[in-house]
């Protein structure tokens, strides 16, 4: 079993910035500049923004306002997400059949995370119709990122298939939950694909881990990861696992001190947490528990504009 940074390693080994791309200037928002920007005057040049700046509106006003009408930036990665399960559909269209939780979710976090995103699935569970949208997605991804729900039969079906497209490695990562990974390459361009696991709550912080920082790098971002800081612990929490264990929580402040509670004894439906979460408490392994008052650490979700 190796350590959820073990793996990360793995994922963004011989990763770099994509190549830059000189855009107009409605096509750079949300892209990171890949070059300074500057202006000459009398009295020298002068840096309006630098290399590694994620473009908003008001970047645009000001290159708009220096009289430049394309810049220089990293292209936003092609996020393929494909679900598999023939027990699978779109929320909302059927009252009988179980909705593609992760196709939406994955897709949505993906876009979040600055890429260019497609959808595709759910797919019947059939050899033949998982290999031929995986070979036909191959053209236009930059990045594949496949699920499938809780059927174990369906992850054997995808998994059978990967193994014939590429190389592609199924470990075991020491971190709960979402300890099933696969990661590999599959293709022609050696195409990186993640298989994450059925879990909605695993798959999200898979991505949230091992997905998204691959999504940062190839658009030129700096700061890969989402902000780690300490908190006080608000209410006990319980651990008897060996791996890294990530609990869904909600940081506030109380008199001036950051806190963090634990959702996952919340009542109610078992996804509620993903809802109200705004941080994962890092649990390191062989905690059994960690009383209130505590300090820890905790992983942000909400991280803002960076």
């Amino acid at each position: 079993m190796r350590s959820a940074s073990e793996h990360l390693d793995i994922v963004l080994s011989n990763v770099s910035a994509s190549e830059p791309l000189e855009v107009g200037l409605l096509g750079s928002v949300g892209c990171v500049l890949a070059e300074d920007i500057t202006v000459s005057d009398d009295n020298g040049t002068h840096t309006l923004l630098t290399r590694g700046t994620t473009i908003a509106p008001r970047h645009i006003a000001l290159i708009a306002a220096a009289n430049f009408g394309r810049v220089s930036v990293h292209p936003k990665p092609r996020v393929v997400v494909l679900t598999v399960g023939s027990d699978l559909s779109d929320p909302g269209s059927s009252d009988d059949i179980r909705p593609d939780i992760n196709g939406i979710a994955l897709t949505a976090a993906a876009t979040a995370a600055g890429a260019m995103t497609f959808r595709v699935g759910p797919l019947r569970s059939d050899a033949d119709e998982v290999r031929a949208a995986l070979e036909d997605q191959l053209v236009r991804a930059d990045i594949i990122v496949a699920a499938c729900g809780m059927s174990s039969s369906d992850y054997d079906l995808l998994t059978s298939v990967l193994r014939e497209l590429g190389k592609v490695e199924f470990v075991r990562v020491g971190m709960q939950p979402g300890g099933a990974q696969g990661f590999g390459v599959i293709g022609p361009d050696s195409t990186p694909i993640f298989v994450l696991p059925g879990s909605p709550v695993g798959a999200l912080l898979s991505f949230d881990i091992f997905v998204r920082p691959l999504i940062r790098r190839l658009m030129g971002h700096t700061t890969l990861h989402h902000k780690t800081i300490d908190a006080t612990l608000d209410t006990d929490v319980q651990s008897e696992s060996e791996e890294t264990r990530y609990v869904r929580a909600q940081l506030f402040t109380r008199g001036g001190t950051t806190m963090v509670r634990s959702l996952e004894q919340d009542e109610g439906h078992p996804l509620s947490g993903l809802g109200t979460a705004n941080a994962l408490i890092v649990i390191p392994p062989g905690t059994t528990k960690v009383k209130s008052g505590s300090r820890v650490s905790v992983m942000r979700l909400d991280d803002g504009e960076e």
